[in-house]
């Protein structure tokens, strides 16, 4: 192995309990009858993406616009949530020390948002240096989200790699498929919320 991708915020810290309750209140602050319970949640998260997630909830019954307004409003409530930092998961944080003392590159490879990974960085930076990374992507690198492949495609091209060079971890069933897709081996670290 000559890259660890590291695939989802989830893979590194136990978010999906915050994610859930920002998206609550963002929908209460917009006046919606919206309640994401932990079942429903864990059945949303199959689906990658907060947009889409927000779109396919909506069946249409939304403008893009009120689901952009609930999506920016979910993503600074949570960051509100993570300003007195956050723990890795077990074993994540002596997993990159060993990548790095072996000469193992590192990628963090996800189609989140750069504020998203510009907040977990500062959550965990008692713990996680993020520029130990050599590639870290988001949406901006791919036209399409996960489960498209696309975003394990733009890593190997970036490391210069063949995937039997890489071993990809995510959290999800649905992400991991992505790495799969591009004949990654990827282990599956699920997260609380993983169904």
């Amino acid at each position: 192995m000559k890259v660890l991708l590291i695939g989802s915020i989830g893979v590194i810290a136990e978010t999906s309990k915050l994610q859930r309750k920002a998206y609550n209140q963002s929908f209460s602050e917009h006046k919606l009858d919206w309640y994401w319970n932990v079942a429903n949640y864990c059945e949303l998260l199959k689906n990658p993406g907060g947009i889409s997630r927000l779109t396919n909830y909506s069946n249409g019954g939304l403008s893009a616009e009120l689901i952009q307004s609930i999506h920016a409003k979910k993503e600074a409530i949570f960051s509100d949530y993570l300003q007195n930092g956050i723990p890795p998961r077990d074993g994540v944080a002596e997993c990159l020390d060993i990548c790095r003392a072996k000469g193992i590159r590192l990628g963090f490879i996800t189609t989140t948002t750069q504020r998203n990974i510009d907040i977990l960085s500062k959550a965990l930076s008692d713990s996680i240096d993020f520029s130990q990374f050599e590639l870290i992507t988001t949406k901006r690198n791919v036209t399409e989200e996960k489960p498209s492949s696309e975003v394990y495609k733009y890593a190997l091209t970036q490391f210069g790699v063949q995937p039997e060079d890489a071993i990809a971890v995510e959290d999800t069933e649905a992400n991991q498929e992505a790495a799969l897709k591009e004949q990654i081996l990827c282990y599956l670290y699920a997260g609380e919320y993983a169904v």
